[in-house]
């Protein structure tokens, strides 16, 4: 998926810690793939460093010292600049606020400024083995930066690692999206450093592969349909048009003319787009189709004025053409923000590195340069998203693998395996991360406890996450009205839809409830009312004194009032 920068975010300054390991199996002699891992780097051409910095944002506005919480959002497949820092307001001005929490947020390993190792590291060829992202680009080394790098800032901070301790300091893994699925599995792989998790919209199902490939733009069509009755229709009948005219084209120039009429940039088409017409539909409806992908994510609170309406509204327009239709959609949605542009670049969409196409691991969209490349790996390798095309047959029926307004393009493991070995000499492996650490059935697999899913129901990426309670501490929350993480967006002023306002205080009721269960945050407490009762009643002793002096002299009404008070003390 395109990593979602919340443009309302907390812009902050950021720190770097810079004895964060490069890799964390390598210096643990317990790993069991220490042995395999030492082999693999044998071959390098160069030795890899041990440390690297890693860039984080802290906000401790609310921070009341140990015996608080440290609420850990963890970054994804994109990077955060210091204009975005903090995520999530709402995690610093509702939870951290309630709780007096500290707010720690790393950038994931391999994006933004935290990189591990140079791109000169990389080998970008693949019949040179091996590439040293297949061990270090991996959701467990990024969880295992989160957690050392929590380690510090605890200790930093003094906070006992004892939880029978006061001075114990409870750590809330955060996350939406694929950081949601890193909040869930922080709390199941590092039950010693995590108390519990939060995963907004985490795509749990599509990693354990229990999603039919045609679920996700299935129901991201339903929403379009819902948002503009019409939608799903119009947008059918223009990409079916363009295929139609395409497909018998024979020469690079017509489909050069043909990307002009889209409203591309001259000289941006990808060189390798035009070696046959069904090479460019196929990437042309790739780009259309995440775009749509991106609008619904975006999709609240839902309205006519959100920017997938909008798209809608441009192929309900009858007075359009086909062209009119697509280039008015591309432009608007993937030219610069200037309401001039008359063309979109074509070649930014591309990931960074050789071989990059547009259609990727990620069929919802990998994203462009140095972070689409990034994400274009994980999910060539244990990330993998089965998310296919499925066409117009039964349009808006079942929810199961029904079908959606784009044309037909089934997603095969054949498929992406000949994309991951051109792209990177590495093989796609669906099934090994759910079975390593069990997450394809939380209840019987593995021990988890104290997970909180959301998902918002007009969010394609909710057909891969846990609607339903899975046990006292496995709860899921979800919001009719929500769209992509928009629990974690924060409170639009005055546009917050009902069931949103409402989650956002059953949230903190739940983790409140859960840290009150905590035999450190009792004792703190515990110890905190001793005290403060020990200072109400020293205080009180202190004016009952006061009040008897001044009543000596004071005037008869006087003496009335401060009767009172010392009554209601």
């Amino acid at each position: 998926m395109r990593m979602m920068i919340c443009e309302a975010g907390i812009p902050t300054e950021p720190e770097f810690f810079p004895l964060q390991l490069v890799d964390h199996n390598r210096v643990s002699s317990s790993s069991s793939s220490s042995s395999s891992l030492s082999s693999t780097f044998h071959y390098l051409r160069r030795p890899l460093p041990i440390f690297w910095k890693q860039r984080f944002y802290r906000n401790s506005d609310h921070f009341q010292g140990p015996g608080h919480p440290i609420l850990l959002v963890l970054g994804g497949e994109g990077a955060i600049p210091p204009s975005v820092g903090i995520f999530y307001p709402v995690v610093v001005n509702v939870y951290a606020k309630a709780f007096g929490a500290l707010v720690l947020e790393p950038e994931h390993r391999f994006y933004g400024v935290s990189q591990p190792i140079h791109v000169r590291q990389y080998d970008h060829h693949p019949e040179r083995r091996p590439d040293p992202r297949i061990t270090l680009l991996t959701a467990e080394q990024a969880l295992h930066d989160a957690m050392r790098l929590t380690r510090h800032i605890q200790a930093s901070y003094g906070c006992s690692l004892d939880r029978t301790s006061a001075q114990y300091c409870p750590v809330i893994a955060i996350g939406g999206s694929y950081p949601g699925f890193l909040a869930a599995m922080a709390r199941l792989r590092f039950p010693d450093v995590i108390d519990m998790g939060y995963a907004a919209s985490a795509p749990m199902k599509f990693y354990a592969q229990q999603v039919n490939q045609y679920e996700y733009y299935h129901h991201i069509t339903k929403v379009a349909e819902t948002a503009v009755p019409g939608c799903a229709a119009a947008v059918q009948q223009t990409l079916n048009d363009l295929v139609h005219l395409v497909r018998n084209m024979t020469t690079p120039q017509q489909l050069i003319q043909t990307s002009h009429a889209l409203g591309v940039c001259p000289r941006t088409v990808p060189p390798y787009m035009l070696n046959n017409a069904k090479t460019f539909v196929d990437e042309i409806m790739m780009v259309i189709g995440y775009t749509f992908a991106n609008h619904n994510m975006a999709h609240y609170p839902p309205s006519n004025q959100t920017s997938l309406s909008k798209s809608c509204a441009i192929f309900k327009t009858d007075s359009f053409h086909m062209f009119e239709k697509l280039n008015t959609f591309l432009i608007k949605s993937l030219a610069s923000h200037d309401d001039t542009s008359t063309c979109f670049d074509l070649s930014q969409q591309l990931p960074a590195g050789p071989q990059a196409t547009l259609s990727g691991g990620d069929w919802s969209g990998v994203g462009s340069g140095t972070s689409g490349e990034s994400w274009d790996y994980q999910t060539c390798t244990l990330l993998v998203e089965a998310i296919g095309f499925a066409g117009s047959s039964d349009l808006l029926a079942a929810d199961h693998g029904g079908g959606d307004m784009f044309p037909p393009r089934p997603w095969s493991l054949d498929w992406l395996t000949q994309h991951c070995q051109t792209r990177f000499g590495v093989t796609p492996r669906p099934h090994d991360l759910a079975q390593a650490w069990g997450f394809g059935d939380l209840v019987r697999c593995t021990n988890a406890s104290h997970i909180l899913f959301t998902n918002g129901l007009n969010d394609g990426w909710s057909v891969s996450g846990i609607q339903q309670n899975l046990s006292d501490t496995l709860v899921a929350l979800n919001f009719p009205n929500g769209a992509h993480h928009s629990d974690l967006w924060g409170r639009v002023v005055d546009q917050d839809t009902p069931d949103i306002v409402d989650g956002v205080r059953r949230i903190q009721q739940l983790l409140g409830t859960w840290l009150e269960e905590l035999p450190s945050y009792r004792l703190y407490h515990r110890s905190a009312v001793v005290q403060s009762s020990n200072s109400s009643s020293n205080n009180v002793s202190k004016e009952k004194d006061e009040a008897a002096t001044t009543a000596m002299t004071a005037p008869q009404d006087s003496l009335l009032i401060r009767a009172a008070a010392l009554v209601k003390q």
